[in-house]
């Protein structure tokens, strides 16, 4: 009878036991889903949060708001963020609200900007060999501009590669003229007035002394500002330029023919550039050569509707002599000689001057289109 009695309760402490690990089991089958989601929102909600910020580059441009770059720079950080799929952007910082493009420069150096859209002055702080498409004088067209900078490209892009920063794509800003309250006609009448000179440029700063010209020095965020008082009057830019920053609206006059051509080019730290993913470099790169190619077309294009936009609003237009011009050409020959070894190599200079002369062969090798006459209305 006792024994049976201990067989019976160790029967129903076995069941106990056999209930209590179902139970268990059930507890743990029911919160392991409940686990599961509330882990999987966590790491979505983190995944998330790091998706929503895609990669920023800080980019710095004189250009203000509204201008042809700034219009078309829009349109290309569009299209770089749709490419890159959200993961890329560029943050603008338009119209000199960074500073100079001298300041522009440092600041990218110390990691406060990224990049920067820059005139052949920033890019010479860079890289001061650039500065040999900007001598006076040696370009006749844009043909001639375009068959050096092509050629050039790899040259100048390993130079700034050298120096910490990835040469993206070319720019320019144009033909210059000078403008002025007073007509400027002789190199005389360039001794007579209050001329601007970029400050920080050695360029300018050796033709100002070979052409005995004594000019006011100033940053460029501060030339409007001292054509309204006085303290300049007259500068040199594109006319694209001297209407996009409202200069023309302080002078009377603008010289023919133009002095020089503007470069220009978009560049971008290299550390800041390898922070990319590889692929997202190549689309930048890819991205850029497609608007670096719309930004020069569209440039020239505006500047040459830029002539009749001054003379609607009373520019007048006046030439240099052709002696005063002879004569000018002769000095940029010799400073353009004096800078090798201060901006650029004996080297780079021939191979760019050489470069000009080829084409300018070629073209008058090749055969001229016929002229095709419109038949006399009846």
């Amino acid at each position: 009878m006792a024994n049976r009695i201990v067989l019976k309760m160790g029967k129903q402490f076995l069941e106990y036991l056999t209930e209590i690990k179902r139970s268990r089991r059930r507890a743990i089958l029911e919160n392991i889903p409940k686990t599961v989601f509330v882990l999987l929102i966590a790491f979505y909600s983190v995944a998330n949060l790091y998706a929503a910020k895609p990669t920023e580059i800080k980019l710095s441009i004189l250009a203000p708001e509204g201008s042809t770059w700034m219009n078309i720079m829009n349109e290309f950080n569009k299209e770089l963020e749709k490419e890159t799929k959200g993961e890329v952007k560029f943050k603008v910082y338009a119209g000199g609200v960074s500073g100079d493009e001298l300041d522009v420069i440092r600041k990218i150096r110390i990691g406060q900007v990224h990049a920067g859209g820059f005139t052949g002055v920033g890019l010479g702080q860079v890289v001061s060999a650039v500065r040999v498409l900007e001598l006076p004088f040696i370009f006749k067209s844009y043909e001639e501009v375009d068959h050096v900078t092509s050629n050039l490209k790899s040259y100048f892009e390993a130079a700034f590669d050298k120096k910490g920063f990835v040469f993206l794509g070319w720019a320019e800003a144009g033909f210059v003229n000078v403008f002025s309250t007073t007509p400027i006609t002789t190199v005389e009448d360039f001794k007579k007035v209050k001329m601007w000179a970029w400050e920080g440029d050695p360029l300018v700063k050796a033709l100002a002394n070979a052409y005995k010209l004594v000019p006011v020095s100033l940053s460029i965020t501060d030339v409007l500002t001292s054509l309204q008082t006085g303290l300049i009057d007259s500068f040199y830019a594109p006319p694209l330029g001297a209407i996009a920053l409202q200069w023309f609206t302080k002078v009377k006059y603008m010289t023919q023919p133009p002095m020089a051509n503007a470069t220009g080019a978009m560049i971008m730290s290299k550390k800041q550039f390898n922070k990319l993913s590889a692929e997202n470099q190549k689309i930048l790169k890819e991205v850029t050569a497609k608007y670096s190619t719309k930004i020069i077309q569209a440039t020239r294009k505006d500047n040459e509707k830029s002539y009749d936009v001054l003379k609607k609003n009373g520019i007048k237009f006046v030439e240099i002599s052709q002696k005063d011009l002879e004569d000018m050409n002769k000095t940029s020959i010799k400073v353009r000689e004096a800078l090798v070894g201060k901006l650029y190599s004996k080297d780079l200079l021939d191979r760019t001057m050489k470069l000009i002369q080829e084409y300018r062969t070629k073209e008058e090798k090749s055969p001229k289109k016929p002229e095709i006459k419109k038949k006399p209305k009846t």
